[in-house]
């Protein structure tokens, strides 16, 4: 259950945005497979929780990858990767990570539905509605 709270609350943050705009090119490109906060992230707290998202808003109906971490804003260095959101064509079609302290899960999404015969952990996985809802 904590991770459908830390990945809503990350969605939240994400599809929200910071009104900051980027081209789809500079999205598209962005490398989600970093292990550390890159300038330019975006700061927020949910639930008493620091959290960084980089690139900090995703063009509708672009391909790429988003990453979520966690930890101290204080010490992006040390922050730890929340979630990593996979779009194609401006959708989530995978989602990874790790629960904070706890477990890994893969989520995969078909149809706007998850498919819980290809996702590991599928019961840490977020309803692919509640993904795309604040888009």
């Amino acid at each position: 259950m904590r991770i459908i709270l830390a990945l809503s609350l990350a969605s939240s943050l994400l599809l929200a945005g910071c009104g900051t705009a980027l081209t789809g090119r500079a999205v598209a490109g962005a490398d989600c497979e970093r292990a550390a906060v890159p300038p330019g992230a975006v700061f927020g707290v949910r639930d008493r929780m620091d959290i960084a998202t980089w690139p900090p808003v995703m063009a509708r109906g672009v391909t790429g990858c988003q990453r979520v971490w966690w930890g101290e804003r204080a010490r992006p260095e040390a922050m730890q990767v929340l979630a990593t959101y996979y779009y194609e064509g401006g959708r989530v079609r995978r989602l990874t990570g790790r629960v904070p302290n706890g477990a890994a899960y893969d989520c995969t999404y078909r149809e706007g539905e998850l498919d819980t015969a290809q996702s590991q952990n599928p019961a840490q996985c977020p309803r692919a509605s509640e993904i795309e809802a604040g888009r």
